[in-house]
């Protein structure tokens, strides 16, 4: 087995599918074949299944990430694309428009 490691910067993007280093270590990944599945795709469509809880965004399913991960079944794909918000503020911006409550859950030392 051969791991390849390599430190490449790039311009930080929003979207981060689309950050080319990214982008291309994917479409690497995923050439190999196999189903991929995507619960928070947002604009992408790297994925063959895809899923975005914002009706806006052309993907297969608009639901809650993790239902539609257990909708998905076990074995029923070969990999996962997972680039979810992770600060409150994207959590917010993600999610407060569409009846999701956004809990802020801070850590006191």
């Amino acid at each position: 087995m051969f791991v390849r490691m390599e430190r490449i910067w790039a311009m930080p993007d929003k979207n981060t599918f689309d950050i080319k280093p990214i982008h291309e270590l994917l479409l690497e990944e995923m050439s190999g074949g196999g189903t991929w599945a995507d619960p928070f795709a947002n604009k992408n469509r790297l994925a063959d299944i895809t899923n975005d809880l914002n009706p806006a965004y052309d993907t297969t399913y608009h639901m809650d990430a993790l239902d539609f991960l257990k909708m998905l079944g076990a074995e029923s794909v070969d990999g996962v694309l997972y680039d979810p918000p992770y600060s409150p503020r994207q959590v917010s911006e993600c999610y407060a428009n569409f009846g999701k409550d956004v809990v802020v859950d801070t850590p006191h030392a």
